[in-house]
């Protein structure tokens, strides 16, 4: 099937959206800040006529970066995600439908991503929002979604203003940073015992609540973080950050930024001879960032949120064998993320009484423990919009991410 991709290369002026939604936490069921917790609907409206439905396609939307700093992890989520859709197709479709996705290309940036989704909901009038990659560009689509009451679903957008009730049409399948980072780094304070921490954090949602979690993990523990030294995803030259934590000398760097950043960040500590233990987010278990910075990175500590490809689960051995036949190249954990987004896409569509949003969204409300393999089962409710929420760890050894800790859900939110 063919992806119907816009590359927005030109400057866009319109200001980015905040959004004030503050730190919400996962078990809570308002909208603002009170309202009464929703039940059960036991049906939508079916009679009900939706944008981007005709007798004989369902077309679904996704703003994501395909050029600009993550546009690797953004094409290949994108081509996990078409898999799924020509997997589907080929066995006739859902609903008798083929189902094309229109993928605008949102650079990483907060603002084209809203005249991205801006272009989706009116021009191409797409049914839905699906997948996409990046924190920054969804959220500052946030308030759009929610004037605009599009269902959402599986943003790879790990911030805590998802996967909330104060956004009710997103429908989240990944842990937030926070969660990431406390699973990961109590599990590393137990087996490695660092002395010291220093941190190196993106400006914006990421990197706060990437600094959320280490804060968790370490209460308690008498450590403090030694120096943060922040960093932006256009930065290139990165000597002065490496030099400022050689000078702090800390037994332990925690990273949370664009996979290219991490990487660089981290050889330009090399270069001045300071190689520290080393803690960096999920994203970095993805192949193409091992083959391009494995030799800087081994040892690293990272939680992972794809099962492992060498998994004994049936269904990652099947797309794990499918897509490399298909494709001939083995899947990257970018291809396993766009995957796993399309399969609860589909999953929902397949099952919604009929093709209109309420319908939809009622169908991804009474989604229960629908199994991936790639991820933990996903069970959405009428108050509950984060479907799975677990996190493992991995260590990279000889240029692979290797599970030391299993899955470990998140509770007590």
């Amino acid at each position: 099937m063919k992806i119907s991709s816009r590359l927005t290369l030109g400057a866009i002026t319109v200001a980015t959206a905040l959004v004030a939604t503050g730190c919400a936490t996962r078990g809570d069921t308002s909208e603002g800040q009170a309202s009464a917790a929703r039940t059960a609907r036991t049906s939508c409206d079916t009679n009900g006529v939706a944008q981007g439905i005709t007798d004989s396609k369902i077309k679904l939307g996704m703003f994501t970066p395909l050029t600009g700093p993550l546009a690797a992890p953004g094409n290949g989520a994108l081509k996990g995600f078409q898999f799924a859709l020509d997997k589907v197709n080929a066995a006739g479709g859902v609903q008798g439908r083929q189902v094309e996705v229109v993928a605008e290309d949102d650079q990483y940036d907060a603002a084209v991503a809203q005249q991205a989704a801006r272009r989706l909901e009116t021009s191409e009038g797409v049914f839905a929002f699906a997948g996409g990659i990046g924190t920054p560009n969804f959220v500052g689509v946030l308030p759009f979604i929610k004037e605009k009451h599009i269902p959402s679903v599986g943003p790879y957008a790990p911030s805590n203003q998802v996967g909330v009730m104060q956004n009710p049409d997103v429908y989240m399948i990944w842990p937030n940073f926070i969660d990431e980072y406390n699973v990961a780094l109590s599990w590393l304070m137990k087996e490695q015992k660092p002395a010291s921490i220093s941190f190196v954090q993106q400006v914006g949602d990421v990197g706060d609540d990437a600094l959320s979690g280490i804060k968790k993990a370490l209460d308690g523990s008498g450590l403090t973080i030694g120096t943060t030294q922040t960093v932006e995803p256009t930065m290139t030259d990165f000597s002065a950050v490496a030099q400022a934590l050689k000078n702090k000398n800390s037994e332990l760097v925690a990273l949370v930024a664009g996979p290219v950043v991490v990487g660089q960040v981290i050889a330009a500590m090399n270069q001045i001879g300071y190689k520290p233990k080393l803690l960096a987010q999920s994203d970095i278990t993805d192949e193409s960032f091992l083959s391009e910075y494995g030799n800087v990175v081994e040892g690293m500590t990272v939680p992972t949120k794809v099962a492992p490809f060498a998994s004994d689960d049936p269904l990652v051995r099947e797309f794990v064998s499918e897509y490399t036949k298909t494709t001939g190249t083995a899947p990257t954990m970018w291809n396993a993320v766009g995957y796993t987004q399309a399969l609860v896409t589909l999953k929902a569509l397949k099952d919604a009484p009929a093709l209109t949003r309420d319908c939809l969204a009622f169908s991804l409300e009474s989604m229960k423990d629908f199994k991936t393999g790639l991820i933990p089962p996903v069970t959405f409710g009428p108050n509950s919009r984060q479907g799975t929420n677990a996190v493992g760890v991995a260590r990279i050894e000889d240029g692979k991410a290797v599970q030391v800790a299993p899955f470990q859900t998140v509770t007590g939110k």
